[in-house]
């Protein structure tokens, strides 16, 4: 486990690492591609994956297989392989303000409960209280999107998708408190999915990623909003609470509604702006928090 990253720090790793998250759903619609998100998700994990293994080893990590092998390694690859497909399977199916509400916003709260019960973290009032305002912003940031929550199979793929964050973020922790490097947990979570996403795009639709704007969305989330954010996810994580990290990472939905008005042709409203100024102060909040409770 990492010592020498501060908690400070490690609220910032984070927060870059949502900032990446949060391009995911833009670029998959500017790449304009009618395959399903199960295919972009599982090209996502494999392109990821295989970058994340290769940091690690460069980065003189050689324990991987070890980890790998164990039951919080192999938790941790089911972990992200769910996430991937639901996360695109759901806002494909919901659209990218809705599909991402509900799986970053169901994330916190799955989290949590793991966190309590498989690494004996306490759940706080304050980190409850934090959770609700920031919950709360996003709620109003996603005003005047499409957003339906009626329990449908798409919704249910984005609850699905906050499961297994949850997941992979418990079990990536319990790695890295048993010993392994940050690098490598992450490396673990998302290389040990790859042969089953290999297996689920040569089974199904491939031909999507042989095109130009196919082919660069899947090395674009594979190496930026994967490799890259998880690394920083990963630095955070040796040091904060996986709950904490959860929370954190609302950011996303900020994010990506940001290049969603700016990019998507979607127009500002006095409800956007006050929603991500409570997601905002929501998360300073929570930086005094854990600053004041490491200090």
């Amino acid at each position: 486990m990492t010592k020498s990253i501060s908690t400070k720090a490690g609220f910032g790793f984070v927060v870059i690492a949502s900032f990446l998250f949060g391009t995911t759903g833009t670029a998959q619609i500017l790449a304009n591609q009618s395959t399903s998100g199960l295919y972009v998700g599982a090209a996502r994990q494999v392109v990821g994956g295989v970058a994340l293994v290769i940091l690690a080893i460069t980065l003189g990590q050689r324990d991987l297989f070890k980890y790998l092998l164990s039951k919080s390694g192999i938790l941790a690859a089911t972990g992200t392989l769910i996430y991937q497909v639901t996360f695109f399977i759901g806002i494909t199916n919901n659209g990218v303000a809705t599909g991402t509400l509900v799986a970053l916003g169901s994330a916190p709260i799955f989290t949590a409960l793991l966190s309590r019960i498989l690494l004996g973290e306490q759940i706080r009032k304050s980190q409850i209280q934090i959770y609700f305002l920031v919950f709360s912003g996003i709620w109003l940031l996603m005003l005047g999107f499409t957003i339906q929550l009626t329990l449908t199979s798409g919704m249910l793929m984005s609850l699905a998708a906050g499961l297994g964050y949850a997941i992979y973020t418990v079990n990536a922790k319990s790695l890295i408190v048993s010993g392994a490097n940050p690098t490598t947990a992450l490396a673990v979570a998302f290389g040990g999915a790859v042969p089953i996403a290999l297996l689920i795009l040569l089974l199904g639709d491939s031909k999507w990623l042989f095109t130009s704007s196919g082919f660069g969305l899947a090395l674009y989330l594979g190496l930026v909003p994967t490799a890259l954010a998880y690394y920083f996810f990963g630095k955070g994580l040796s040091v904060l609470p996986a709950a904490t990290v959860a929370t954190i990472t609302l950011i996303e939905p900020v994010v990506a509604a940001v290049f969603a008005l700016s990019l998507l042709n979607e127009t500002f409203t006095v409800a956007k702006v006050l929603g991500m100024l409570i997601v905002l102060t929501g998360i300073l909040a929570l930086n005094r928090v854990e600053n004041r409770k490491s200090g």
